[in-house]
């Protein structure tokens, strides 16, 4: 029987001047490499349903769409709240997922694609202004030197704090421009909230199959063990031991086809399957994830795409206060026509699921 081809992706550590716009890359962390330079979304469309604040850029993948020339170029955006506290049991509201396309002739881009040239100039002077921070749209500046600038109040107090103190003085006196690489390096300041930048690779998942376990008749094994450790004639085996094979089983059987399947390549951090199923963590919360909205512009239906798997977590530089975002797995559900109506950055939905009962 043929098996579904799936595209995984693994993290590379990449010079960050490879991961700009012009390139248009797959990555996680650092600041978001936009799309549509001109139509960024207002910082009040990214702030958290929860606590209000900036949300943070999580990743990126870049998926363009074949059977329409206008997603010649498409990206999908994540964004996340760092604060703990309001990453909650199964719930999306700390994410925003944004989908951004342009056909190949644009105002933006090359029609061909680009040179990897570091020093190859890249104006950004007619587009709008991001903040220093974190990459987001930057609609306020720094009333003293006037040339730095902020999403919110909050990220200017930040870099305040952590290094433009001291550099506003200087930057007083110089008419110097900054060229379009500045508006994507992440500054010592932005370190302190952005997560670490990788590369995003995709590769085909190889079709090896891990070594075949019947769920059912370890599910019998277990039950025997419980029945002899009740009846006394299992004297030999600690409850530390049979605590231990109980956690080995497959009680859940969409857990344990989730473990092997990942097993393949333990390293994956995505999974992309568009038009396909999610590989979920858990049957615990089957009845939380049958429903998915049509698309909020077109009202056409909505079709999974991909999902960031749980072992990105490893690779995400958290500090003390975001010691609590966790998931299982993030699944990602995207207008099925890709649609073009609506704003340049469309909104799509997110299915965050948990490994918990």
């Amino acid at each position: 029987m043929s098996t579904r081809c799936i595209d995984i992706g693994f993290l590379e550590e990449k010079s960050n001047w490879l991961l700009h716009s012009r390139f248009f890359p797959s990555k996680v962390g650092g600041k978001p490499a936009w799309l549509d330079l001109k139509n960024i979304p207002n910082p009040s469309q990214l702030t958290c349903k929860k606590c209000s604040d900036p949300l943070i850029f999580l990743c990126q993948v870049y998926a363009p769409f074949e059977e329409s020339d206008s997603c010649f170029h498409r990206t999908i955006f994540i964004f996340i709240c760092r604060n703990g506290s309001c990453c909650q049991v199964n719930s999306s509201d700390n994410f925003i997922i944004l989908r951004c396309q342009l056909p190949r002739k644009n105002d933006y881009y090359s029609f061909e694609p680009y040179e990897e040239n570091e020093q190859e100039n890249f104006p950004m002077n007619k587009w709008p202004k991001l903040c220093s921070l974190c990459g987001l749209k930057g609609p306020s500046h720094c009333s003293k030197c006037k040339k730095v600038f902020y999403c919110s109040r909050k990220h200017q107090i930040i870099d305040w704090q952590k290094g433009h103190k001291e550099a506003c003085s200087d930057l007083q006196k110089t008419n110097e421009f900054r060229i379009c690489s500045d508006h994507f390096i992440v500054t010592e300041a932005g370190k302190s909230i952005l997560f670490k930048e990788w590369e995003l690779i995709v590769d085909e998942e190889d079709e090896e199959e891990a070594e075949h376990v019947d769920p059912n008749k370890e599910m019998e094994k277990f039950k025997k063990l419980i029945q002899e450790k009740k009846a006394g004639t299992m004297s030999n085996v600690s409850d530390t031991e049979l605590e231990q094979y109980a956690g080995t089983l497959p009680e859940d059987k969409v857990f344990n086809k989730f473990t092997k399947r990942v097993a393949r390549h333990p390293d994956q951090v995505l999974r992309y399957d568009r038009g396909g199923m999610p590989l979920w963590i858990t049957g615990h919360t089957e009845n939380s994830i049958s429903y998915v909205p049509n698309c909020q512009y077109c009202d056409g239906e909505r079709q999974f795409e991909f999902q960031v798997m749980p072992q990105l977590l490893n690779y995400l530089n958290v500090g003390i206060e975001v010691n609590s975002i966790d998931w299982g797995v993030l699944a990602v559900y995207t207008c099925k026509a890709s649609c073009d109506t609506g704003p340049a950055y469309k909104e799509e939905y997110l299915i965050k699921q948990d490994l918990t009962k």
